[in-house]
Parts: structure tokens; sequence; C-alpha cells
């Protein structure tokens, strides 16, 4: 795995924030010295840093004029949830599997906790402005408590390496009508299905998994334009 200095891990975390908080627009090409600038570095360890983000899809590179947000096809739609199927999936079929343990039960307490929060965010939305924002949060909360529990690194760094991609998709499909509800639905139905003492291997649960992210990937591809 290459190193990188502070000064390049500064210019790569400063950048990649501005994209997960949407500091930074689609189809707008934006400086690679302005960005130095910004934090006042010089535009070597500023370009590592870009290229670093152009490997991770967070950024498109254009040579000799700037960077853009990495623009979607259907192959990176395709990518990440076939990714995320083999992480969530193995992460839920392992809580399943230790469901009775201590850490078990807090997981699955913690992923409870997630779903009434979203459930509860669900019934009182008329008066938010952010409400797509905001029951993200929510979503992504259950997915990461799920990923958490298995306390793999390997994974969690597969997990947030997806981070960007799994935000944009997630918050562009709840966009659809019907599908936050929907989207509840499917959370209710992994967390039932994790619970399941009848399902002792959890392949009920990889498979409410599946569904779930099946069911996002068809809407992306669905409302992805075409080219």
């Amino acid at each position: 795995m290459p190193k990188y200095t502070s000064i390049q891990e500064t210019a790569y975390n400063y950048v990649r924030n501005k994209v997960l908080t949407g500091q930074l627009q689609p189809n707008i090409l934006y400086s690679e010295t302005k960005m130095a600038a910004e934090i006042n570095i010089s535009r070597t360890p500023m370009k590592d840093a870009l290229v670093r983000l152009s490997q991770d899809r967070f950024i498109d590179i254009i040579p000799s004029k700037g960077f853009c947000l990495h623009k979607m096809s259907e192959e990176d739609i395709w990518h990440t949830y076939q990714a995320r199927t083999a992480v969530e999936g193995f992460c839920a079929m392992q809580l399943a599997q230790r469901r009775n343990e201590e850490e078990g039960q807090a997981a699955i307490r913690a992923l409870a906790d997630c779903l009434a929060d979203m459930g509860r965010f669900l019934e009182d939305v008329s008066h938010r402005k952010d409400f797509l924002t905001e029951l993200l949060e929510h979503d992504l909360q259950f997915h990461q408590a799920l990923v958490d529990f298995v306390r793999n690194t390997e994974l969690e760094q597969l997990f947030n390496t997806y981070h960007y991609r799994l935000y944009f998709f997630a918050l562009e499909s709840l966009r659809v009508e019907g599908r936050p509800e929907n989207a509840y639905q499917e959370h209710s139905r992994i967390l039932e299905a994790i619970r399941d003492p009848q399902d002792q291997l959890g392949i009920q649960a990889y498979l409410a998994i599946v569904r779930h992210m099946e069911s996002t990937r068809n809407i992306m591809l669905s409302i992805m334009p075409t080219a």
C-alpha cells in the first residue's frame, strides 16, 4: 500500500470532505491550483491527492484543465452494488449467526434504533426543508451499524471507499416517489431476517440484503440518463 505524506493526506481529506458534504457541484470544472491555495499548500501534494481521489472514483481529472466530480456510469452502478452486496450480505449473515451473543444483541439494538428513527422521521416530514438529506442520514446509519458489527478493517475500508457513491445513489433513489417508504420496509425485513431464530446460517438475512440492493440498483439504472 503506498505511503502518503501528511500534506498529501490533508489535501486528500480536504477535497474528499468537499465532495461528501456537497460543496462541489456536478458538471463544474475545478482548479487544482485554486484548491491548493485554499489550504496553503503547493500544487504537487494537491496533484498527488487528486490522482488518488480519481482512483477512488470521487473525481475525474481533465488533463491541463482541472477536475470535476466523477460522472457515474452504468458500470459504476453495477460494480457498486455487487461490492455492497458482498460486504453487507456477509455482515448480515455474521450478525444473524451471532444474534444471541452480547455483541450481536447490541448490534441488533443499534439497527432497531436506526430503524425506529427512520420510521419516526417518515411520519413527520411536513415541515422539513432538508427531508431527503436527513432521511438519508438515517438510512446510512443503518448500513454503517451493520458493517461496524463485524469489526473487520478491510471490509470497513471497502465500505468507506464506496461512501460517495453510496451517498449519491441513495440520495437519487430516495427522490423516486414511494422509495423512502419502500426502503424503510426493506430495512425492516433485513432486521426481521437477522432476528429470525430459525435462520441459523443467516441465509435469509443475506437474501434480504440482496433484495434491498437490487431494488436501489434497478432504480438507479432506470433513472440514469441515456447517452
